[in-house]
């Protein structure tokens, strides 16, 4: 990626996680973008398993993609709720990452445990995402090698 292109990529990340920081904060929000990306995480983690497996069952289960909706929608995310969603959310991702990106995977979590309250939706939304193209990566080169 050049000069410009990585330029016009940055600008457009910090825009994009700028807009989801104004959508949580504003007193009416539209969140519904917001609740597709956090349905997007688990989609993304079961994408890789089997329908019947327990660790399938087990994610489907810990990721309530309703729950979520209502306590971003009611403004009723509270700090220990938040906090169990990073942790699962993470525990999830270090099961079925390469071992070799554990190290990223917790730099990210304590970033997102870090971030000021106003903007740790966005944070958490940024830094899983950013963990999961790495397991996309890492599961593309896998299944490319079999």
């Amino acid at each position: 990626m050049n000069n410009i292109e990585k330029q016009i990529h940055d600008n457009f990340q910090k825009a994009f996680f700028d807009a989801i920081d104004e959508t949580i904060n504003s007193k009416n929000p539209d969140n519904e973008w917001i609740c597709r990306l956090y349905e997007e995480i688990k989609i993304t983690l079961l994408r890789y398993l089997k329908k019947d497996s327990k660790t399938y069952k087990s994610i489907d289960e810990s990721f309530d993609v309703d729950l979520f909706k209502q306590m971003i929608s009611n403004d009723v995310f509270d700090c220990i709720s938040m906090i169990k969603l990073i942790n699962n959310t993470f525990y999830w991702i270090e099961q079925m990452q390469a071992p070799i990106r554990d190290e990223f995977s917790r730099k990210a979590k304590e970033i997102v445990l870090s971030s000021e309250p106003n903007k740790i939706v966005s944070s958490f939304l940024k830094e899983v995402h950013k963990c999961l193209e790495y397991l996309d990566e890492d599961m593309y080169n896998y299944f490319e090698k079999k």
